[in-house]
């Protein structure tokens, strides 16, 4: 009876040919090396490439366009840094992409942290409409209270994602403290 429950699992079948339940898209046929496998390798290292190229590209452009617009000093500035947060968002999801590829398993914490650094992306942005609109004719208009529930929001959802994070700390996830064997 043990074969069949591993077949019925996905485990090797008796003939040792591959899973017993004759299923092509098995999850472990698939991991062996398998066309969809290599299929599935090459479409994530050109995500990561994509990935790698918007990064630079954002990047040089933060920089360009800081560097040749001081005139308008604060929004340049909140700009550039938006522009690195991105690339930093950008980054992490390229990390995670290449710890998947090498071991083949789904690291979240990074999630966690890419959440948080858009929450505070969004924060910096609608404080900055803020601050920037302040001195306008409509610092007391409508949109005042939409942006404070847009702060609000962001900020929970930091709060939120930072406890996750926390509690998540002390798990062995595998495939997030490095390479599988």
């Amino acid at each position: 009876m043990p074969d069949e429950s591993s077949a019925r699992l996905g485990g090797p079948s008796p003939d040792g040919r591959g899973t017993g339940s004759g299923r092509p898209w098995d999850w472990s046929e698939i991991r062996r090396g398998t066309p969809v496998r290599v299929l599935i390798d090459l479409l994530q290292y050109g995500v990561a490439v994509v990935l790698l190229i918007l990064a630079a590209v954002v990047l040089v452009r933060s920089f360009v366009d800081f560097i040749t617009s001081l005139s308008g000093y604060p929004q340049t500035l909140v700009s550039a840094v938006d522009g690195v947060l991105v690339v930093i968002i950008l980054v992490d999801i390229l990390r995670t992409v290449l710890t998947h590829l090498e071991g083949w398993s789904f690291p979240f914490r990074p999630f966690l942290v890419i959440g948080i650094i858009a929450a505070v992306r969004d924060i910096l942005a609608v404080s900055t409409k803020l601050t920037l609109s302040s001195g306008g004719a409509n610092a007391g208009g409508a949109a005042y209270p939409q942006s404070l529930v847009e702060l609000g929001t962001s900020a929970g959802v930091v709060l939120i994602l930072s406890v996750a994070l926390f509690l998540t700390r002390e798990q062995n996830v595998e495939g997030e403290g490095g390479r599988d064997h």
